[in-house]
């Protein structure tokens, strides 16, 4: 009888964990289904309208607008030297860049994953001079973080192809 009544509960406990972990899972799922509004290729065409006003203000040489086209904990990390942090020093770097004359930007996305909170972009890029002159080019990494409602740079990173 003993043996009997261990079985039973056994059984009775084993269904209640797997009806409790069962009804969980359906939970998640519908809230997941509810309030998951983010499309990707949404993202995308608004990512694909911040590179091109990024390019634009580069390639007018707007370092202000550029620098607010970033988080304000934003930040640009370069090759060959520290990260800058901030908008005020994103924008100081960036005019010192188009005051030199490197002043023509290119970008191609190449890939684009995330969710709503956070994108990964991957990329390619160009540097070139006033005359159209190739100085460098290489691939990149955005992290794009959504603030005020817009789709901000929130980390930057590139690399140059091209030999040293």
């Amino acid at each position: 009888m003993t043996h009997i009544r261990i079985v039973l509960i056994t059984i009775f406990g084993s269904l209640i964990l797997f009806t409790a972990c069962n009804d969980s899972d359906q939970l998640k799922v519908k809230s997941t289904k509810v309030s998951n509004d983010f499309s990707i290729e949404t993202a995308k065409t608004e990512i694909d309208a911040a590179n091109m006003e990024f390019v634009k203000l580069f390639n007018t040489s707007d370092s202000v607008g550029l620098a607010n086209m970033f988080t304000i904990d934003g930040k640009s990390m370069e090759p060959n030297e520290p990260a800058f942090s901030g908008r005020s020093e994103i924008q100081r770097h960036y005019a010192i860049v188009m005051k030199a004359g490197n002043n023509k930007l290119g970008l191609v996305t190449t890939g684009l994953w995330g969710d709503e909170k956070m994108l990964a972009e991957e990329g390619e890029y160009k540097f070139m001079d006033k005359n159209e002159k190739v100085l460098d080019k290489g691939k990149y990494i955005v992290l794009w973080k959504k603030e005020e409602g817009n789709w901000k740079l929130f980390r930057d990173c590139y690399n140059s192809d091209m030999p040293i």
